[in-house]
């Protein structure tokens, strides 16, 4: 016999609490990607090869989310991390809260990582690589490291029509290559996280320790420490006390391992009364005689300042720029 009132009762049930239509994950904005993330804090934390091979692994079966802007068909196209000299770099979020409140773009994507990498891989004369969280992490992965991890998927997708498993790779960089990511790892992301973090303790060690302050970070740095191959003596540590609230050091880098962009040389201000710093750097750009004058802020923002100026008047530009902002 059916029990009317429990009958009655769920129906009302049913329509105070109607039920949800699933969630489709390729296109939800929740995006969940806790492993990555920590993966991600893992390489930052230690960079070696194994470290680097699990976060790509899981990268692979990741969706991310990209800020877009409407085009004039009304289709969504991905926004860049934007600087001038073929410096602009593809960004990805692993999660709804690392994406900046500003600026706001006009949508966000929902889209797997290897289509990014794809994308990125196709525009290689226009873009540096993917950068992950750019505004928390900031983690590069550079053109060379992106190209590597197309080359392997394509040789997985060929092995999958014939039917073949595809062998798990290690993704191998050439010495050359090896060396320049973890040069533009250091110059882009180790050490204006570390002088931003640390400001005045920084300068201070700095300006003691000179050149073996640098190298000691450089080797710090790196994934594979028996692989580092620098000296002391490959650097140079110029110290500038502009005025009493200005301190600059200039720090010139070994000239072998570099392809563009890398820095020939990096200026560092410390205003220690307002306790601001600024980190400037003259890069090379690819395939031209000239250098770039560009900065990293604090918030991680790259501005690119133009051609740099000649090297004999580069460094009292360099001063009077600084003086303006920091004095």
């Amino acid at each position: 016999m059916i029990d009317k009132k429990k009958l009655s009762d769920a129906i009302k049930n049913s329509k105070d609490n109607p039920q949800k239509p699933p969630v489709d994950p390729n296109l939800t904005l929740d995006v969940k990607n806790e492993k990555l993330e920590e993966l991600v804090k893992q390489y930052m934390d230690e960079k070696n090869a194994d470290n680097l091979n699990a976060l790509i692994e899981e990268l692979r079966k990741c969706r991310l989310l990209v800020p877009a802007n409407i085009n004039e068909e009304k289709k969504p196209v991905p926004c860049m991390l934007n600087s001038k000299d073929k410096g602009m770099y593809f960004p990805v979020y692993t999660a709804l809260k690392q994406i900046p409140q500003s600026p706001r773009s006009e949508a966000i994507i929902n889209m797997p990582y290897l289509a990014v990498n794809e994308m990125t891989a196709q525009q290689q004369e226009n873009l540096g690589g993917v950068a992950i969280n750019p505004f928390t992490d900031n983690l590069i992965f550079k053109m060379p490291l992106v190209l590597r991890i197309q080359e392997v998927e394509k040789k997985r997708r060929e092995l999958a029509k014939q039917g073949g498993e595809p062998k798990k790779k290690t993704l191998q960089l050439t010495p050359e290559q090896y060396l320049q990511f973890e040069r533009r790892q250091f110059e882009f992301g180790f050490l204006p996280k570390r002088f931003f973090e640390q400001g005045q303790a920084f300068m201070d060690e700095l300006c003691e320790k000179k050149e073996e302050y640098i190298d000691q970070l450089f080797e710090e740095a790196y994934q594979e420490k028996r692989r580092y191959p620098y000296l002391p003596e490959d650097f140079s540590v110029m110290v500038m006390n502009i005025a009493e609230d200005l301190l600059i050091v200039r720090v010139d880098l070994p000239a072998q391992d570099m392809a563009a962009p890398s820095c020939l040389r990096i200026y560092l201000a410390w205003n220690e009364v307002a306790g601001i710093g600024r980190y400037l750097t003259i890069e090379t750009v690819k395939d031209s005689k000239e250098r770039k004058l560009g900065e990293l802020t604090l918030d991680w923002k790259k501005v690119d300042h133009g051609v740099a100026p000649v090297e004999g008047a580069e460094l009292q530009y360099v001063i009077d720029l600084l003086q303006d902002k920091l004095s």
